[in-house]
């Protein structure tokens, strides 16, 4: 994809709405990546009557489902399940330390912080892998090539008894019947032609 390094459902289907946006608004909106060759910016009016149609288009699902835009799973793709947790800080205990730290170092002319006063500028946050475990899923072929040469080899040999030995027997076969049509009949025809010769040389 000439706008995404690194191919994913999402960013093929944001690079299909903006080809058909700049093919049917002849225009690229301002908070989308630009196609090459093609950097006009939309102005208010193309945004109003034909990017907001799209836009609904694209919420609706139309993109993921078109034939046009054909975004199909990734080979390798990397999910992160984001959870949110709150909760009040400083804590009680904490925010009451705070305050006494603070207040004995304070100045004549520093403001009085308490407990409030941290809670209602200060924030503590805490970003961290939840779960340190990678879970690979791997699709394939439900009915591979050689699944359909292992039932074939299967069904002869149980109906007729066929096996590798069988195979080779077909083909000494067909290599003795190809001898015989063209080779050994090339020669009879050959001694026929010479014998037919003779014949006319011992005629006075």
């Amino acid at each position: 994809m000439p706008l995404y390094r690194n191919y994913s459902i999402s960013g093929c289907e944001r690079q299909c709405f903006t080809e058909v946006m700049v093919r049917e608004c002849n225009c690229s909106s301002y908070y989308l990546k630009a196609l090459p060759g093609s950097d006009v910016e939309c102005n208010l009016h193309q945004e109003k009557f034909c990017v907001a149609d799209l836009i609904k288009r694209y919420h609706a699902g139309d993109f993921s489902n078109s034939s046009e835009c054909n975004c199909r799973d990734p080979c390798i793709s990397e999910n992160y399940l984001a959870t949110l947790s709150t909760a009040e800080y400083p804590a009680k205990n904490h925010g009451e330390a705070l305050e006494r730290f603070n207040n004995a170092r304070r100045g004549p002319n520093d403001v009085l912080r308490d407990v409030t006063f941290y809670r209602e500028n200060f924030l503590k946050v805490h970003i961290y892998f939840e779960i340190l475990s990678i879970k690979e899923v791997e699709k394939v072929g439900s009915y591979k090539w050689s699944n359909l040469m292992g039932d074939v080899g299967g069904q002869l040999g149980l109906f007729l008894g066929a096996n590798i030995v069988t195979i080779f027997e077909f083909v000494d076969f067909y290599l003795r019947l190809l001898w015989y049509n063209f080779i050994v009949k090339y020669f009879v025809k050959s001694l026929k032609r010479d014998h037919n010769k003779h014949l006319q040389h011992i005629q006075p």
